[in-house]
């Protein structure tokens, strides 16, 4: 729980709201948008459609900011993947702010080294955000 409540803080900037209550909204909001396509923490491969987004899938790979014009915006259609597997736009249904709550649950699944290289990652392409 600690590893958690120190990533919540770090993508929450220190504010004021308590970081344990944003992995805890985020799990909650997870578990209504995302988890029926996307699985739980465990399990998938890195070739998954729709990705996991566990130790195992591919998420960590993308930077915040791409992550969350995804959720905020979908995918296009893609050849050869099945209309039920594209992503779909969560833009009315979803704030900034909840997107990132839903990014900071997700990055409890990661493993230290994956949480590093996303930040700097995200750092890099993001403007530090």
């Amino acid at each position: 729980m600690a590893l958690a409540v120190a990533i919540a803080a770090t993508a929450c900037g220190g504010g004021s709201k308590p970081a344990a209550d944003v992995v805890a909204r985020g799990e909650r909001l997870y578990a209504t948008s995302c988890l029926q396509c996307h699985g739980g923490p465990t399990g998938g491969a890195i070739s998954d459609i729709p990705p996991r987004h566990g130790a195992q899938g591919h998420t960590w790979h993308h930077a915040d900011c791409l992550l969350t014009d995804i959720v905020l915006d979908g995918l296009p259609p893609r050849p050869g993947v099945p209309d039920e597997q594209i992503m779909p736009a969560f833009r009315d249904q979803l704030i900034d702010a909840e997107v990132d709550a839903i990014l900071t649950y997700l990055k409890t699944w990661w493993t230290d080294e994956q949480r590093e290289a996303q930040a700097e990652m995200t750092a890099a392409e993001c403007g530090g955000n």
